[in-house]
């Protein structure tokens, strides 16, 4: 038996399934905040574009739900 949690849990089905949607949506948040900043330079250049405006928000949003689902996730393992 090992005195740490972690060695012992790569053998549990639970750990995998966490840890493989921690990264799939670390993945995502990169790939949303990525996908912001181009939008947000784009909309600062031509402020005056309500798609861009609509893009930023809606992007910002759906960050802030994978950053939500993602604390919810890494909260498993505090």
């Amino acid at each position: 038996m090992s005195m740490y949690f972690y060695d012992e849990t790569d053998d549990w089905p639970e750990y995998k399934i966490i840890k493989d949607n921690i990264h799939r949506l670390e993945m995502a948040h990169a790939e949303f905040r990525k996908e912001l900043q181009e939008a947000n330079s784009a909309f600062m250049s031509d402020p005056a574009n309500e798609d861009l405006k609509a893009r930023v928000d809606r992007l910002k949003n759906k960050l802030k739900e994978i950053e939500k689902k993602l604390d919810e996730s890494l909260s498993m393992y505090r």
